[in-house]
């Protein structure tokens, strides 16, 4: 360490400590999420901080976020969550308190929630815990109103209701997408899906940003990413208004989560995260190969190792494992089941549980998900049941 970088730390130190043993004293703490420009972090963290709080799960404090506007993903739901909790979003009083947030008897740490690697993140178990009662966000009476207008731009009939779809790419972040682009999937494995839940009397709206590779014209399918409709006002109103949300890995919907929507993920990658966070939600994996044989890994073998929690694509490569993106039909099937379980009762066999259970009793203490209440999806376990363990 320079000599130069440890008389900063010694002066934040110095000027620092009696305001932090102040802060210590009268339980206030100041929190700064671990990646406020990523809207999965700016919906769950600030989700699970409260739920914990009234869960009884930490001790009470005064929780202060520190989140200066120009570094939220999206400003919109910056200032609903503001209207719910303490939040300081000026540039000025952040720079000048971020310092205290660094100090560990005046900060709470919230990355644990879901930023957690070769560990089980907080956040399954405080959404599990949650369950039956009601989201902490809901949509304003304006955002509603303009949303609404938006719905009538976009083409959708005024008693119509949709699907977010969102499949992640390397667009968004592509500083760092050599670390992660195991995670991508291809937006045109998600077309067979689409067309299901139209022939079903629903609509599509594809989400995401407008780097994403564009879909080609379907019925009932409005591609959203590319519309001079799309802001950050409209992404909170479709996800929060949405019959589900469609998705994969990319935390995007966890925007319709905090508002209590459902989810359908597909092309859950690591292997631990498997199981969605949120107690109403079902998702299905990725498959991993051996690059030499094409032999398919069994779920068994994966949790069962260091693989079932592999973070960075380097980690794949390095083990000679290939990831492969679910079909399209593995897509649908899990759509469709949503959609069972969204507008009717699904059906589930007693072999179906089975399955259900010797998946989830693959997962231990370590886990990801660990802890989550969701399932996963009935035909894949269905249609791998051989390679389970």
């Amino acid at each position: 360490m320079e000599l130069k970088q440890i008389f900063r730390r010694l002066l934040i130190a110095v000027v620092y400590a009696l305001p932090a043993t102040i802060c210590f004293l009268l339980r206030v703490r100041f929190l700064v999420l671990s990646h406020a420009d990523r809207i999965g972090h700016l919906s769950i963290e600030p989700d699970c901080y409260v739920k914990e709080g009234r869960l009884g799960l930490r001790k009470k404090i005064l929780g202060i976020f520190l989140v200066p506007p120009k570094t939220a993903a999206n400003k919109v739901l910056l200032r609903l969550w503001a209207e719910e909790l303490p939040f300081i979003t000026s540039g000025f009083w952040c720079r000048m308190l971020v310092p205290l947030a660094r100090i560990r008897w005046a900060s709470h740490p919230i990355s644990d929630y879901a930023v957690a690697i070769n560990q089980t993140a907080l956040c399954p178990s405080i959404q599990a815990k949650w369950k039956g009662r009601a989201p902490l966000l809901s949509l304003s009476p304006d955002l509603l109103l303009q949303g609404r207008k938006s719905l009538v731009q976009l083409g959708l009939p005024a008693d119509a209701w949709y699907v977010c779809v969102h499949s992640r790419e390397a667009g968004y972040s592509p500083s760092d997408e050599h670390l992660h682009s195991y995670r991508n999937s291809d937006i045109d494995h998600y077309v067979l899906a689409m067309r299901s839940i139209v022939e079903r009397g629903g609509w599509c709206i594809r989400v995401g940003e407008p780097t994403s590779k564009p879909i080609l014209p379907m019925k009932g399918v409005i591609d959203y990413a590319h519309s001079p409709v799309r802001s950050e006002s409209m992404d909170v109103f479709l996800c929060a208004s949405c019959k589900f949300f469609l998705g994969n890995s990319s935390g995007l919907h966890l925007l319709s989560s905090v508002f209590g929507v459902s989810s359908a993920l597909a092309n859950l990658v690591p292997i631990s995260t498997s199981l969605p966070f949120f107690p109403g939600d079902i998702g299905i994996p990725k498959l991993l190969r051996r690059v030499d044989t094409g032999e398919a890994l069994k779920f068994s073998e994966i949790l069962g190792s260091p693989v079932g929690n592999y973070r960075f694509s380097e980690q794949y490569v390095k083990d000679g494992i290939a990831v492969e993106e679910n079909s399209p039909e593995d897509i649908r099937e899990l759509a469709l089941e949503m959609l069972e379980r969204r507008i009717g009762t699904p059906t589930y066999t007693p072999e179906d549980e089975f399955l259900q259970q010797r998946f989830r009793s693959l997962f231990r203490e370590g886990h990801y998900s660990f802890g989550a209440d969701s399932r996963i999806g009935r035909d894949f376990l269905r249609k791998y049941a051989n390679i389970i363990d």
